[in-house]
């Protein structure tokens, strides 16, 4: 899937925001996810920890950084390198078949991604369609694999 590089620029400016504290903003992010649909705490291995208590939470720490590193290396190759895009997607669905989380959860996620995202970068409708754009993409990705991975 080609991305103009209107489409590009607008996710690239746009992730600035949340690019300037990984880990904070990928915190917001699951936060909002675990609160709003709090069934996919368990898929997680903080599933014990109070939501409250999420932030403080080295484990969960850890992973938010890790899952916004993939948006990280998703964005910064972006418009450029499509193979590495489908390799980062396709490594995530390889690390995550095992774990049977259902494509909802995916879904549920995604809705997260852009709520936050939305509110804290404030999108314009060009950037929130470019993300929407962004994310098919490479959901598309990911579901391909788990599904050939047997998910």
């Amino acid at each position: 899937m080609g991305f103009s590089a209107q489409e590009v620029a607008d996710i690239k400016k746009s992730w600035e925001v949340p690019k300037a504290n990984l880990t904070d903003s990928g915190a917001a992010i699951l936060v909002h996810f675990v609160t709003k649909y709090p069934d996919n705490l368990m898929h997680f291995p903080f599933k014990d920890v109070p939501i409250v208590d999420l932030n403080k939470n080295e484990r969960f720490r850890s992973h938010v950084t890790k899952i916004m590193k993939v948006f990280d290396n998703s964005v910064n190759v972006l418009g450029a390198d499509e193979a590495q895009i489908t390799q980062i997607w396709q490594d995530l669905a390889k690390s995550h078949v095992k774990r049977q989380i259902p494509e909802k959860s995916y879904l549920e996620l995604r809705d997260s991604i852009l709520t936050v995202l939305s509110e804290a970068a404030k999108l314009t409708d060009a950037q929130k369609a470019s993300w929407h754009k962004m994310l098919d993409h490479v959901y598309a990705i990911l579901f391909q694999k788990m599904s050939e991975l047997g998910a």
